[in-house]
């Protein structure tokens, strides 16, 4: 059986069990905060108690290694990405485009970066898993290292531009409403020239994580980066501003900001460079020459 079927059943599976235990974990975790003196401070959604869920459930099912190794390469990652976020704001400030300042109080301050945190983590757990360890690996089964390098992270890139569409709004019965949904969803792709420069740093971004993952055959560090700069991306505003919001051709005239800039793909394409001296020693993830 292909790597990528044999991932692809283990996540299923890991969905599988998510789903059943899920509303019991949901039920044991509201009748011990039910207990404490203040436990309705600590009540969550089901859907983020199932996402916890599956992320631990995933891991196990699939396994990423030795531990040991996985959480320094996690740390390593996140913290390269996020040094990358602060060189770019540093730039930003010398070029007078951004001011650093606390925008919020404190408390909201510390409660908006410990939810980013959490959610970059998620996301970029959840994201690696698919594009990393299933797409990008399946196809590395069928196709030369450059064509799944080009296609997995072209279609990384171009996912993050499809829109759920707002215009479609059906009375009764539409027979065309799926139609439009598609189409206006994939609205964006028709101004190509606003929308390339983001395209292109996410797709470098992409060839980043993929790297990382063929270089340490595991997914631990493309994690770590992929959280590290989601957390720089929520968390800029949150402790400054930027002077104007075209931030011009260095920094990015388009969304996402910082992603479709110059500069940003320069920190990129820098990371990359670390990451390869950084894994130097370390043998790589086989693939089809």
């Amino acid at each position: 059986m292909k790597s990528y079927k044999r991932i692809l059943i283990l996540l299923l599976a890991a969905l599988f069990l998510t789903s059943l235990l899920s509303p019991w974990i949901t039920a044991l975790w509201d009748f011990i905060i039910g207990t404490l003196p203040k436990g309705e401070n600590y009540r969550y959604l089901f859907s983020r108690i199932f996402n916890r869920l599956f992320m631990i459930s995933t891991t196990l099912a699939y396994g990423f290694g030795p531990l040991r190794d996985g959480y320094r390469n996690l740390i390593a990652g996140f913290s390269l990405a996020a040094a990358s976020m602060i060189a770019l704001v540093i730039a930003m400030v010398a070029a007078d485009i951004f001011t650093p300042y606390l925008r919020l109080s404190p408390s909201v301050a510390l409660e908006r970066s410990v939810s980013a945190l959490l959610t970059a983590f998620t996301v970029g757990f959840l994201e690696e898993l698919f594009f990393r360890a299933i797409l990008f690996r399946g196809l590395l089964e069928d196709l030369k290292l450059l064509g799944a390098l080009f296609v997995t992270n072209l279609f990384y890139a171009a996912i993050h531009f499809i829109r759920p569409a707002e215009k479609v709004a059906t009375q009764g019965i539409d027979a065309a409403a799926g139609i439009h949904h598609v189409f206006y969803s994939f609205e964006p792709f028709l101004d190509f020239p606003t929308l390339f420069p983001g395209l292109l740093g996410l797709f470098l971004i992409g060839l980043v994580l993929s790297y990382a993952f063929l270089r340490t055959k595991s997914l631990y560090l493309s994690i770590g980066l992929h959280a590290g700069w989601i957390f720089g991306i929520k968390t800029v505003r949150v402790y400054g501003d930027y002077r104007r919001e075209d931030l011009g051709w260095l920094f990015g005239s388009s969304d996402p900001k910082l992603v479709s800039g110059v500069a940003g793909w320069i920190g990129i394409v820098a990371v990359g460079v670390v990451i390869h001296f950084m894994t130097r020693k370390r043998e790589k993830l086989k693939t089809r020459e």
